[in-house]
C-alpha cells in the first residue's frame, strides 16, 4: 500500500500544470476500488477528499473559459467542456472557507453527481490514496457538509482529512432538484406489501429523502447509517419478513459491495433483490456489482426512478 501511494504521489509531482490533467494517469488500474479518494487542499489549509468514482478528470483552471454568472449563489458560471455545458462552482465558497483570488485556484475537479455534471474549483490537489472504510469516523453531526473524518499522509505528516458529503453539495448547488422531487411526488404509487425494506446510506440527507419516499409508498422500512449496521440487524430479522435490500456503495465501516457479497453468501436471501443506490457507478463498476448479485443500480436523488425500481423488485 505504501509503495502504491508513493507511486501516485510521484506521478502527481511530475505533472505539467500547463497541461490538462487526465485522471486516468493518476488512478490505479482498478477503477472499481470504492476506497480510492482524491485528496485536495482548501483555502484554509484543511484537506478534503472525494471518491474518484464520482470524478471524470482534472482540468487546469486557467485553461477553462467560464461564462461568469452575476448571481450571488454558489454557481460561479458555466463552461463548455468537451461539448457539454458544465456548471462550475467554488468548493471553498460552498464549504464556507475564505474565497481566494482566482489566480490561486489551480484545478477544476470534473465530477458527475446524480445526472449533473459539475466542475469544482479547488486550490490544489495533493494525490490519490486508498482510505479503508474502517478508518473513517462519522463527522456529520459536527458539520452537515461532511460525511466522515480520517487521516491521510501529506509529506511526512499525518493530516486530518474531511470527506465531504457530495449529496449535500448536489442539493445546495442545484436547487431545482428539490422542486423536481416535489413535482414527482404525485407520480409515486402506493405498494401493498407488509414486509420490510432495509436501506443503508451514510448520508442523512439521502436517508431523509428515502424516508419520505417510503412513507408515501406505504412501506415498512428500517434505515441504517452503514452496511455493517444493516448486516448486524439481520440477526434479529426473519428473512421471510424482508422484501428488498437497498444500499449505497461508499459507506464507513462496511461499504455496499461488501454488503452485497455477504448477503449473497446466505442462500436464504437468494430470492430477495438488491438495489444499489449510488452516484458512484461507472460501466466497469456496474458490471462488477451485477456480478456480485445486485439486480439494479439507481442514481441518487432520483426518487421517482427509485420508487419504480422498488415496485418492480419488491418480493
Amino acid at each position: 500500500m505504501q509503495e502504491y501511494d508513493k507511486e501516485l504521489e510521484n506521478i502527481a509531482d511530475t505533472i505539467d500544470e500547463d497541461d490538462e490533467l487526465d485522471l486516468v494517469a493518476l488512478v490505479s488500474a482498478n477503477a472499481n476500488d470504492t476506497s480510492q479518494y482524491l485528496v485536495f487542499e482548501g483555502s484554509n489549509g484543511q484537506y478534503y477528499a472525494k471518491n474518484v468514482s464520482k470524478i471524470e478528470e482534472l482540468l487546469v483552471y486557467k485553461d477553462i473559459d467560464i461564462a461568469k454568472t452575476n448571481s450571488e449563489g454558489l454557481i460561479e458560471g458555466t463552461a463548455d467542456i468537451r461539448g457539454n455545458m458544465t456548471t462550475i462552482m467554488n468548493f471553498d465558497k460552498w464549504f464556507g472557507n475564505e474565497i481566494l483570488d482566482e489566480s490561486e485556484y489551480e484545478l477544476i475537479i470534473l465530477a458527475h453527481y446524480g445526472g449533473h455534471r459539475m466542475g469544482i474549483m479547488v486550490k490544489r490537489v495533493e494525490y490519490i490514496v486508498n482510505i479503508p472504510p474502517e478508518t473513517m469516523t462519522d463527522n456529520s453531526e459536527n458539520d452537515e457538509k461532511t460525511s466522515f473524518i480520517t487521516k491521510v499522509n501529506i509529506g511526512q505528516k499525518k493530516e486530518m482529512c474531511l470527506i465531504f458529503d457530495s449529496d449535500k453539495m448536489l442539493l445546495d448547488v442545484f436547487h431545482t432538484i428539490d422542486t423536481k422531487v416535489m413535482e414527482d411526488t404525485h407520480k409515486i404509487q402506493v405498494v401493498q406489501n407488509d414486509k420490510l425494506v432495509l436501506f443503508a446510506d451514510d448520508s442523512r440527507f439521502i436517508r431523509k429523502m428515502a424516508e419520505s419516499l417510503f412513507n408515501k409508498m406505504g412501506l415498512k422500512y428500517r434505515m441504517y447509517e452503514n452496511g455493517q449496521l444493516l448486516l448486524d440487524a439481520l440477526d434479529n430479522i426473519n428473512y421471510e419478513d424482508i422484501s428488498l435490500f437497498i444500499t449505497d456503495l461508499e459507506m464507513p465501516v462496511l461499504g455496499g459491495r461488501e454488503v452485497i457479497e455477504k448477503i449473497r453468501k446466505e442462500k436464504k436471501y437468494d430470492t430477495i433483490n438488491i438495489i444499489v443506490h449510488t452516484n458512484m457507478s461507472n460501466d466497469n463498476m456496474a458490471e462488477s456489482l451485477f456480478g456480485a448479485g445486485a439486480q439494479e443500480i439507481i442514481g441518487k436523488v432520483n426518487m421517482l426512478a427509485l420508487s419504480e425500481s422498488m415496485r418492480k423488485l419488491i418480493v
